[in-house]
């Protein structure tokens, strides 16, 4: 509900079926929806990097899993020692 406009525009078009005056109120409701989403939006993070950058970083990540995976596989295939009781 936070981030939907579609109850704002609803009381808009109701309010102008009705002749109300209410109609700037509601307006001014939906434009600081509008400014507070622009806000919420400009803080993530992210938000400055190209989808080219996006891409590298996401070919880095998998190349980084790629190669956990083998490591742990080859962790996996060594022989182990039985630690003895005391």
């Amino acid at each position: 509900d936070e981030f939907s406009f579609l109850p704002l525009v609803h009381d808009i078009i109701k309010c102008m079926d009705k002749d109300s005056q209410d109609v700037h109120q509601v307006l001014n409701e939906l434009k600081n929806k509008f400014q507070e989403m622009r806000k919420l939006i400009s803080s993530m993070p992210g938000i400055g990097v190209s989808p080219e950058q996006q891409q590298q970083q996401l070919q880095n990540l998998r190349e980084q899993v790629r190669t956990k995976n083998e490591l742990l596989q080859k962790y996996k295939s060594l022989c182990m020692f039985e630690i003895p009781k005391e």
